[in-house]
């Protein structure tokens, strides 16, 4: 079966600087893929052109159906106001404004969708609770709820593990590996080693993209994508970077 998501050697920049040089890379049904990189390697642009937030310089996306599914994103922690007037179901409801436009009043479906997701992320017990007294764990919960209750086909997320403690975090990875048995699941992150044990695929990205299906890395197959010797640490312990592996290491 065809790929859900295809990018056929696409290149970008701003203004006239190249950040993204002949990138392929395409997303199956089943994937869960961690775009990793330096800083700067063009992980955040290479999302915003996937997401439809920026056009290629040259090269073309391709979506299997001809035209973009239903898609879940879920931007970075850092970028959402906490100090917005809002409850977390509010919060939530915000991912049906698809479903009809801003001025389309609320109605049964949402309330039942969005009850759904609240059950689903186990958030109930919070949906009155203001965001701004919500923890990091269960705002960033908020976030992808917010991202799943319009159905998506597929779940985008901007380092979703940043910014929460190391409980958080596995807590987030195990239920990433959740949604992904029914939609694909592309992640941003720094912290790969928070979900090894999930991840299926790893595209490293540094002006150029560096692809492995296995979802595995050696030591060189790093170097080369960073282009420099890297050392893996992790929240100062020793860590191997995928379940697998003897010598893997990420910045």
């Amino acid at each position: 079966m065809a790929a859900l998501l295809q990018l056929e050697d696409v290149s970008f920049g701003y203004e006239r600087e190249p950040v993204l040089r002949h990138v392929n890379l395409s997303v199956g049904e089943q994937d869960f893929l961690a775009i990793i990189g330096p800083n700067g390697g063009g992980k955040t642009t290479l999302l915003r052109l996937i997401l439809g937030l920026e056009t290629p310089w040259s090269g073309q996306i391709r979506w299997r159906a001809g035209s973009p599914p239903r898609i879940g994103y879920v931007p970075q922690f850092s970028t959402f106001d906490r100090n917005f007037p809002l409850r977390l179901r509010d919060t939530v409801l915000m991912g049906r404004i698809g479903h009809g436009g801003w001025l389309r009043r609320r109605n049964a479906e949402d309330t039942a969708a969005v009850d759904r997701v609240l059950a689903q992320l186990r958030l109930t017990t919070l949906s009155d609770r203001p965001i701004a007294d919500l923890s990091g764990g269960q705002l960033q919960r908020a976030l992808i709820a917010r991202a799943l209750v319009s159905n998506p086909e597929i779940l985008f997320l901007d380092e979703p593990t940043a910014s929460v403690d190391a409980e958080t975090r596995s807590a987030l990875s195990d239920l990433l590996a959740e949604l992904n048995r029914d939609i694909p699941v592309v992640v941003v992150t720094h912290d790969v080693t928070a979900m090894a044990v999930h991840v299926k695929q790893i595209a490293c990205v540094n002006r150029r993209l560096f692809y492995h299906g296995s979802g595995q890395l050696s030591h060189a197959q790093l170097e080369e994508a960073y282009g420099c010797p890297v050392e893996l640490i992790a929240h100062g312990v020793p860590h191997r970077l995928l379940h697998a592996h003897d010598e893997c290491a990420h910045d």
